[in-house]
């Protein structure tokens, strides 16, 4: 037995914001020039940074940019990071009229992947502009506003004054849950699921699912007999349920996230929705992003996730509306079919 000197830390998560707004003088001028000129495509902005971090963002402002722009009666804008690490944030883009009120505002919660941008590609309507000029473009000036939130995990770490001997070891709780979760050593329980039958504990599945407590506190059938009958889930996502019960992680869960975020709402594990979310955010295209929608707005998610893929469909909408999904959208569920419509024509 060596003596250890014993090192504590904790995580706080904190939130860096900022406010930085961009006027653009002789707007219209600018304009003009850009669209008319096929080597003038864009205007970046200064590059602005929250208080403690080392890298910065900008704003990118594409006329007529064929990749980005949907066509040439609208203007896009970029938001982009130049860190090298994963960002978590979400932001408030919008412009000022004469009277300094929010106009065209754009919010989203997303995570940024190492120097990705996010391109909104109708921002702003080219004839909009023109036709309420006074208004929106006061003194012929553009004034672009954005609120930026960040959220970073800052870690502390501080030494005890006394030296105790502690004895390593390769065994924590996690790791000999997993290995309990892999041998099923000592199971007392079965859930039948389809052909399959998959040994557990009733005291993991007790301590974290508050629907498994009842079960198997209260003379049920499945208390009684040790088998619980699950005709409503395949074996693969039972597994993958299991996992996180024993492990609090999925291995792989792109693959299940649609599928597991139900089974997470009926067992009530919010961490494991939450977890379904984030992947379902993080995977979301063209092909899946109403069917993503439908399964959020169904299971109650978190209003950040909610939105995130909302925006998603509002963005991409022009490619979205055409889908099978979409169209039968339109009958199954009028209602979010509605939310859908009211807020493409919102960013637009």
């Amino acid at each position: 037995m060596e003596d250890f000197k014993m090192i504590k830390s904790y995580s706080i998560p904190k939130e860096e914001k900022v406010i930085f707004e961009w006027k653009i003088d002789q707007f219209l001028s600018i304009m003009k020039f850009t669209m008319d000129n096929k080597n003038a495509k864009t205007i970046r902005s200064p590059t602005f940074k929250t208080v403690e971090t080392s890298y910065g963002w900008y704003l990118e402002i594409n006329f007529n940019y064929e990749n980005e722009s949907v066509d040439k009666d609208w203007i896009s804008i970029k938001i982009r990071n130049f860190s090298d690490d994963q960002i978590t944030a979400k932001y408030s883009l919008f412009i000022f009229d004469n009277k300094k009120k929010k106009k065209f505002e754009n919010k989203l919660y997303k995570i940024f992947k190492s120097n990705e941008s996010w391109c909104i590609s109708k921002f702003l309507n080219v004839n909009q502009l023109l036709e309420k000029k006074d208004k929106l473009l006061p003194d012929n000036a553009l004034t672009i506003c954005i609120k930026l939130t960040e959220f970073i995990d800052c870690s502390y770490s501080y030494s005890p004054t006394i030296k105790i001997p502690l004895k390593t070891s390769n065994h924590n709780i996690v790791h000999d849950s997993k290995e309990l979760f892999d041998s099923k050593a000592g199971s007392d329980v079965v859930l039948v699921v389809g052909d399959k039958k998959i040994p557990a504990h009733k005291t993991f599945l007790m301590f974290r699912s508050p629907v498994f407590f009842a079960m198997f506190t209260h003379q049920l059938k499945e208390n009684r007999e040790n088998e619980v009958d699950i005709p409503d889930m395949d074996p693969d996502v039972c597994e993958k349920l299991l996992e996180f019960i024993y492990t609090d992680n999925v291995t792989n869960l792109g693959e299940v996230s649609d599928r597991l975020h139900e089974v997470a709402d009926k067992y009530q594990l919010p961490a494991l929705k939450e977890l379904c979310e984030e992947s379902c955010c993080k995977n979301v295209n063209v092909e899946n992003a109403v069917k993503y929608l439908v399964l959020l707005d169904r299971h109650n998610a978190g209003e950040e996730f909610f939105k995130y893929i909302l925006d998603f469909i509002a963005i991409n909408s022009k490619n979205i509306i055409e889908t099978p999904e979409f169209k039968a959208l339109e009958k199954t569920n009028p209602e979010l079919s509605l939310t859908i419509v009211t807020k493409i024509c919102s960013i637009k």
